[in-house]
């Protein structure tokens, strides 16, 4: 406090104080700013890892066919097709002889995740019920479902997955992915997986 002596007058020592407390007010508010930012993207606290196909683009990985958007890879590139489209110029067609796409596998689960997954259908049919999201982890666990939560006037239906993951899981991977059991075609569309690491179960 000795340098408060220094000050010609009251009034410069005035001025001090606010500049300096004007910048403390705007440091503070910065770090809020990147906080709530980083916390938004999962950087901090929760961590949400979104995972999309739209199954526009097919590459060759592997030595097979699959497809690919934001560098991550789905299952099923060979069974793209122009028939019915939610959206874009492609979706991805399942029957009982290719009853499997969409295929993504998230690695060295933590136990203590929930995983929303979502995708639309469309047959040419009522058989369009059949068509599934399906998740399996090492042999231990295996769920599946149909539920529908919104329908479009074209006949496209989208289902949702919505389930935490068990402790016992930890470390194993999570394959996750659509499911036509039906020997007739069923197409599906505009694939999303969102998995959030949470504090608790």
């Amino acid at each position: 406090m000795s340098d408060l002596k220094k000050f010609e007058n009251q009034d410069q020592q005035d001025r001090f104080f606010h500049i300096l407390k004007n910048g403390m007010r705007t440091f503070l508010s910065t770090g809020l700013i990147i906080f709530g930012a980083m916390w938004l993207a999962g950087i901090v606290g929760n961590t949400n890892h979104h995972f999309a196909c739209n199954a526009e683009n097919v590459v060759k990985h592997n030595r097979e066919n699959y497809f690919l958007r934001d560098g991550n890879y789905f299952n099923g590139g060979d069974f793209q097709t122009q028939d019915f489209v939610l959206k874009g110029k492609n979706s991805l067609k399942l029957t009982a002889e290719n009853p499997f796409g969409f295929g993504f596998n998230y690695e060295f689960l933590k136990g203590n995740e929930e995983v929303v997954a979502w995708v639309w259908r469309y047959a040419e049919g009522d058989w369009k019920v059949n068509g599934k999201i399906a998740a399996a982890a090492g042999g231990k666990f295996w769920k599946a479902t149909e539920e529908v939560v919104e329908t479009k006037e074209n006949g496209w239906e989208k289902i949702q997955f919505k389930f935490k993951i068990p402790n016992f899981l930890q470390n194993e991977l999570l394959n996750i992915y659509c499911w036509n059991p039906d020997r007739r075609p069923i197409y599906f569309d505009d694939f999303h997986l969102v998995i959030q690491e949470l504090e608790d179960l």
